[in-house]
C-alpha cells in the first residue's frame, strides 16, 4: 500500500447504513471506492449511486462501483456488515486482499477481528465509528439523522504500520469524518462497546429510546449496573474506564436515539445480540465475574427474539 493521501483504491464490504455513508463520503472526496454486497445492493449502486441525505453533509448522490465480488486487490477494505453476515461476506473480497491490503473491521462487538485475520491474515487495523444515527430509506437512501459529525478510532497491534494506520486516518478525515488513532485494539473497542453494549441491551430491553431509558429510574438503575459489569470485564483486558465517564457519555445523547438492535429485534430481524451482549456476558462469566444484570437483559433480549 503506498504511502500517500490520497487517492486510494478502497473497498467497502456491506453497503447497508454505515457502509453506504462510508463509501459515499469517501467516493465524493475522490478515492476510487468500489462496494462489495448482495444483488439487490449492488443492482441498486449501479443503477443510481448512493443517495445521501445528512444533516452534517447535505443532500448529494455518489457514485462508487460495485459487485457482489471483489475482482482484484484494493489498499484498504471497510467491512461494514453485521456480525451474522461475517462469515458469509468475507469470501467475497478474498481477491481484494492483497499483500499490502489493510483490513478496518468496523463490526460492533467482540470476536470478529480474530475470525478476520483467521480468513483474510494479518493486516487487519481494528475500527471503531460513532457518533452516527444512520438508516436506509425507501429505494436505499442513505438517512443521515445524526447532527454530530460521525467518528471513526482505529488502532493496530503490529499487523500494518504506523505509517499507513495514518494514511488510512488521513483519508477519512478528508472524507469528512473525525479520526483518533487509539493506544491499542482492546482499547478502541472495549471503549466503544461499554457504551454502545450498555444503551442497545437496554433500549432492546425497554423497546424505548434512550431518552425514556434515562428517565425511567428502573431502567436508569439497570443501565448503571450493565455498565459497571461491561466496565469490569472491560479491565480483565486490559481497558480502564470509570463507570461516571460511560455514565456521562450516556446522559450526553439525544434523547430520541434508538439502536440498531433494538430496531432490529423490534422488527423481528437478525440482530447483533450476540457480538453486542452475548461474547462479552460470555467472557465475563468464564473469568469468573459477577454478571447478573447482563444475564438477566440477556435472558429477556433471547426471550422475546425467540417468541
Amino acid at each position: 500500500m503506498a504511502e500517500v493521501l490520497a487517492p486510494m483504491k478502497i473497498g467497502v464490504l456491506g453497503p447497508g447504513a454505515v457502509g453506504g455513508l462510508l463509501a459515499a463520503l469517501l467516493c465524493r472526496s475522490g478515492n476510487q471506492v468500489c462496494c462489495f454486497g448482495r444483488e439487490l445492493a449492488v443492482e441498486s449502486i449501479q443503477r443510481r449511486g448512493i443517495r445521501v441525505q445528512s444533516a452534517v453533509f447535505g443532500a448529494f448522490d455518489a457514485h462508487p462501483m460495485a459487485s457482489m465480488s471483489a475482482s482484484s486487490p484494493v489498499d484498504v477494505v471497510f467491512i461494514a456488515v453485521k456480525a451474522s453476515a461475517l462469515e458469509v461476506a468475507l469470501g467475497s473480497i478474498s481477491a481484494a486482499i492483497g499483500d499490502e491490503t489493510a483490513i478496518v473491521p468496523l463490526l460492533n462487538g467482540i470476536g470478529h477481528r480474530e475470525r478476520i485475520r483467521d480468513v483474510l491474515g494479518l493486516r487487519v487495523v481494528v475500527g471503531t465509528i460513532g457518533a452516527v444515527e444512520v438508516t436506509l430509506g425507501d429505494n436505499r437512501d442513505v438517512l443521515h439523522r445524526s447532527s454530530m459529525i460521525p467518528h471513526m478510532e482505529l488502532a493496530s497491534d503490529g499487523d500494518v504500520s504506523p505509517d499507513v494506520v495514518s494514511a488510512i486516518a488521513s483519508t477519512v478525515r478528508r472524507a469528512g469524518l473525525s479520526v483518533t488513532i487509539g493506544a491499542n485494539e482492546n482499547e478502541v473497542i472495549w471503549k466503544k462497546l461499554v457504551r454502545l453494549s450498555a444503551i442497545a441491551t437496554l433500549t432492546t430491553y425497554m423497546q424505548s429510546p434512550v431518552g425514556a431509558v434515562r428517565t425511567n429510574q428502573q431502567s436508569r438503575d439497570m443501565l448503571a449496573a450493565v455498565v459497571g459489569e461491561l466496565s469490569q470485564v472491560a479491565q480483565s483486558q486490559g481497558v480502564r474506564l470509570f463507570e461516571s465517564d460511560v455514565m456521562h457519555q450516556i446522559d450526553g445523547l439525544p434523547e430520541t436515539l434508538t439502536t440498531s438492535m433494538q430496531r432490529d429485534v423490534g422488527a423481528g430481524r437478525p440482530s447483533e445480540i450476540e457480538s453486542i451482549l452475548g461474547e462479552p456476558l460470555r467472557l465475563g462469566q468464564s473469568l469468573g465475574l459477577p454478571v447478573p444484570a447482563m444475564e438477566r437483559c440477556y435472558s429477556f433480549i433471547k426471550a422475546r427474539v425467540s417468541a
